[in-house]
């Protein structure tokens, strides 16, 4: 049984262990983050790669045939975390404008009642 694990830091300094367990004549793999199991596989004899999320960073295993056996390797897909940062960039952005408007309005009604009341009064 081949056994394999990997210490991945997020962006906060956060340490996450990465492990696998894949039994070589079952081919059954299990994959756990932090001791808890992420993805568990049967009848993995051949390449594959599997995509899980830690935090917002979508990680990749890659398991591949060598001529010695099998070869692991954890990496960060970086085309689909440039995406990801782009659209939450992109959703922020529209927060803020949300806000803005919200205190405008919030400004502007408050004005109104005053010189509503103002005028009222005299």
């Amino acid at each position: 049984m081949n056994q394999f694990h990997w210490t991945y830091w997020d962006h906060f300094g956060r340490q996450h262990v990465v492990g696998i367990l894949h039994g070589i004549k079952t081919g059954h793999l299990v994959i756990h983050l932090n001791s808890n199991v992420l993805i568990i596989d049967f009848n993995v004899f051949k390449a594959k790669k599997y995509s899980f999320l830690i935090n917002e960073e979508i990680c990749e295993l890659q398991i591949e045939e060598g001529d010695d056996g099998f070869k692991y390797d954890l990496g960060v897909n970086e085309r689909q975390a440039a995406e990801r940062k782009a659209l939450k960039k992109k959703e922020e952005q529209k927060f803020l404008y949300q806000q803005i408007g919200a205190v405008v309005l919030t400004s502007l009604l408050l004005v109104t009642i005053t010189l509503l009341l103002y005028y009222i009064k005299h």
